[in-house]
């Protein structure tokens, strides 16, 4: 695995994927900066999280407001980047063929791609908050993390940014998976990676419309906004839970059926 992960960080899609995402709170700086967003608080009506408005009062608030940005679509689309590409990047090459004359088994091979491809992952997760607290800090200073539930002390704030960041990865394993098992199923991996982004995008869709009910919960985006409870003095620990665990059925039938498929597939490049 470690020679797989050496492989993908040698390639530039991975630092164009990592750089790309960590520019953004870069722009985001900027961007506040020139239009002193802070002077008058307001945080604009599309704003769910109530982040936005508290973005400028220091280096944490707008490290969290980042990843409050970038979480929901984004990010996600770099991890459909970094897992749609792994196997059909090879196809497309034809050196996967090659790879699977080596005496190592299809099932392993598997493996060792998609745990690389968790890790890029996991990665561009943390990239973002520290971009983030970084430029933030820069911009507006160190100091306390101000939530629309309350006031967190810095240390504590940083504690609770970082534990947001992990649930914005985890909240990206069932797309890893998805665009992983597409990328068993094709030779391009334009075609898995737009597939992933596009599933993406229907998911969250169909998860706002009220009409469908219970069936919403089901979804594995239902709980994408459950991080929110770790802002609160007192952290909410219910939905929180429920959304790590959301991803667990979805994580394994993505990934089951990448190696159903891959075990049974004719490699002809």
């Amino acid at each position: 695995m470690r020679a797989e992960l050496a492989r993908q960080l040698r390639r530039r899609r991975t630092w164009v994927g990592l750089g790309g995402i960590g520019a953004v709170p870069v722009v985001l700086a900027v961007a506040f900066l020139l239009a002193d967003a802070g002077r008058d608080g307001g945080g604009g009506g599309g704003d769910p999280t109530g982040l936005f408005g508290l973005a400028t009062a220091s280096g944490l608030n707008f490290a969290l407001m980042s990843t409050a940005a970038t979480a929901p679509f984004l990010l996600m689309s770099v991890v459909a980047l970094f897992a749609g590409d792994t196997v059909s990047s090879e196809a497309s090459w034809g050196s996967l063929r090659s790879l699977l004359v080596r005496p190592v088994p299809r099932a392993a091979l598997l493996g060792r791609k998609l745990a690389a491809a968790l890790l890029l992952s996991a990665g561009a997760a943390v990239v973002v908050p520290v971009s983030g607290l970084l430029a933030g800090t820069l911009a507006y200073g160190w100091g306390p993390l101000l939530t629309p539930f309350g006031s967190l002390g810095a240390e504590e704030g940083l504690v609770r940014l970082a534990a947001v960041a992990a649930y914005a990865a985890w909240s990206g394993l069932w797309v890893a998976t998805l665009a992983f098992a597409l990328s068993t199923t094709t030779d391009t991996s334009v075609g898995a990676v737009a597939g992933t982004i596009v599933v993406i995008i229907v998911v969250q869709i169909l998860d706002a419309i009220t009409a469908l009910g219970t069936l919403r919960t089901y979804l594995p985006v239902h709980e994408g906004l459950a991080w929110l409870g770790l802002l609160a003095p007192e952290a909410r620990w219910d939905d929180l839970a429920r959304g790590v665990l959301l991803q667990l059925p979805w994580a394994a039938g993505f990934a089951g059926a990448a190696w159903w498929w891959f075990g049974r597939k004719d490699v002809l490049s």
